[in-house]
């Protein structure tokens, strides 16, 4: 019980930027044990690596800055334990939600009912990045939620216990600021005992600047994507844990699995779309160029459209976050880290199964 849901798995649901802006990036690894690896922006403030609370209690953490300041990019937070579900044998002790206790491993744990992915995302905003933080969207991702629930089902049933997984993410406003959180969280029991524990196995996100949001977006999603556990450090860690079973190698790599399927679903959709849509704009085009009026309804203004179609285009979503996207697209939807997807022509927005919050570019 304790292995499941103490292993800090740090694999996360991504979204490649189909229409960030360019940007480099280089494989940063973590120094302290180097647990793992992930890419980041070149020229970004970077520091973290693995912290330990306990001697299995161990956090992947990541802090990016942008050049200019205006984005904050981070992975994990070492400050959050692990949750116990309040019961009755704790209200006979005069215990409630909000204490803690120690567990038998030393590690402290913290009183508090489950909360999913999203909920616990937007307490976190309100409790470390932005207490006064406004217009939240989100909630349950459902495709990754229930892969995860699938892939997850095997590995506790091996070990005898519950287990239930939810991915959730954020978007918000912080002033003049744009944010992001994602998280996963896994509720954990033992059948027949009266114990409940849960854990944030998942947790990142960024804060930007209007003018950074693109920025902060490509470079959140992108490091999501690439986050990789060395897995040489996971055996060793799996054998700390006295798991000859390998199941906290099990548990890391279904999350980087479903990370993987998420990220090609979605990247594969919306290139084909683009794509599909771009065909559709230059049949039109060489449709118009092979009348013999082409020249007319070019100084009509029809050559205008055409070249918009061939060119680019900015949108902006509710929050004000704006990208520059393919204009032979013409409904773009932005994902809750503030990434722009195309939608289809007849208006309707990407799956609501890949994202909790699409908000329709205008």
């Amino acid at each position: 019980m304790r292995r499941i849901l103490t292993t800090a798995i740090l694999a996360a649901a991504t979204i490649p930027a189909l229409a960030a802006p360019p940007q480099q990036y280089t494989t940063w690894q973590d120094p302290a044990e180097r647990a793992f690896t992930v890419s980041l922006p070149a020229g970004w403030q970077i520091s973290g690596g693995t912290q330990r609370n306990t001697r299995i209690d161990v956090h992947y953490v990541v802090h990016a800055k942008s050049p200019s300041g205006g984005a904050d990019l981070f992975m994990d937070d070492p400050r959050i334990l692990i949750r116990q579900v309040p019961g009755p044998a704790n209200r006979m002790i005069g215990m409630g939600a909000g204490q803690t206790i120690t567990a038998p491993d030393g590690s402290r744990l913290l009183l508090e009912p489950y909360r999913t992915g999203s909920q616990y995302a937007e307490e976190y905003v309100h409790q470390a990045l932005c207490p006064s933080a406004t217009q939240f969207r989100g909630g349950t991702i459902p495709a990754q939620t229930q892969q995860l629930n699938q892939q997850f089902q095997p590995i506790a049933r091996a070990e005898g216990k519950n287990v239930q997984l939810d991915a959730g993410e954020v978007s918000f406003k912080c002033g003049d600021r744009n944010g992001y959180v994602y998280a996963i969280t896994a509720l954990g029991s033992q059948p027949g005992q009266p114990i409940s524990i849960w854990a944030v196995y998942r947790i990142a996100g960024y804060l930007a600047s209007a003018a950074d949001t693109p920025a902060a977006a490509a470079a959140i999603n992108n490091a999501l994507g690439t986050f990789e556990m060395n897995q040489q450090w996971l055996q060793a860690y799996a054998r700390e844990c006295g798991d000859i079973a390998g199941n906290s190698i099990r548990e890391s790599n279904a999350i980087t699995q479903s990370t993987i399927a998420r990220s090609r679903a979605m990247t594969d959709a919306g290139i084909a779309n683009v794509e599909n849509m771009r065909k559709n704009s230059n049949a039109q085009i060489d449709a118009i160029n092979r009348t013999s009026n082409a020249t007319n309804a070019i100084n009509n203004g029809s050559g205008h459209d055409a070249n918009t179609q061939l060119g680019t285009k900015r949108v902006c979503d509710d929050l004000g976050r704006c990208q520059t996207v393919d204009s032979s697209v013409t409904n773009w939807y932005s994902d809750c880290s503030g990434t722009f997807h195309p939608g289809s022509e007849s208006g309707a927005a990407p799956p609501s199964s890949e994202s909790a919050c699409w908000s329709k570019g205008h």
